[in-house]
């Protein structure tokens, strides 16, 4: 009666003994396997800086920023509080746009803004979530919560793309459109008074 006894105890104790191992092996990969990932610092910091681009002699942007970060491996520009001024047409008209954060790719000739996007151009006012601006298409982006307006207009959208060239916009996504005759206006504007 003690041979079985003494069997099923040294079983018991083996299995014990091996769960303990494999469960030891597993907490140590999934350790290894949550580390985060360290951030990659940054080899140029500025405080209160403009970044300009232009070509053939002529400015295409000029972008102010709060703060700014670079890395020489990625070559690109973080930026804190960016205001972007950039000039489209013959007539160079302004364009006017600011965020919170963006990236900015001098090499590339693109940028990306993102949250609280405001801007102006010309009689136009805008917002959206996103703006990406591709230099070597010389189109504009607005993506997320889209609104453009002036007095007498306004479209909401998903996305707007503008071709800075021909200063045409295309509208997608959820597309609404508001049309205000300046008679109306007039008219609205009498009946209150």
């Amino acid at each position: 009666m003690r041979k079985p006894l003494v069997t099923v105890v040294v079983i018991f104790l083996l299995g014990l003994a091996i769960g303990l191992v494999v469960n030891q092996q597993r907490a140590t990969r999934s350790v290894t396997a949550e580390k985060p990932a360290t951030k990659v610092e940054p080899d140029v910091l500025a405080e209160d800086l403009e970044l300009v681009q232009g070509s053939d002699g002529k400015e295409l942007w000029r972008i102010r920023a709060k703060s700014a970060e670079y890395s020489l491996d990625q070559r690109i520009v973080q930026v804190i509080r960016p205001q972007l001024s950039a000039y489209v047409g013959s007539d160079r008209e302004e364009v006017f746009i600011k965020s919170d954060t963006g990236e900015v790719n001098q090499s590339g000739n693109t940028m990306t803004l993102r949250d609280n996007i405001a801007g102006r151009y010309g009689d136009f006012a805008l917002t959206s979530d996103v703006f990406d601006y591709i230099g070597a298409m010389k189109k504009a982006y607005f993506k997320g919560r889209v609104i453009i307006s002036r007095p007498d207009f306004s479209v909401n959208a998903t996305t707007v793309e503008i071709n800075l060239e021909t200063r045409e916009f295309i509208a997608a996504g959820g597309v609404a459109a508001e049309l205000v005759p300046s008679s109306l206006k007039t008219l609205n504007k009498e009946k209150k008074q």
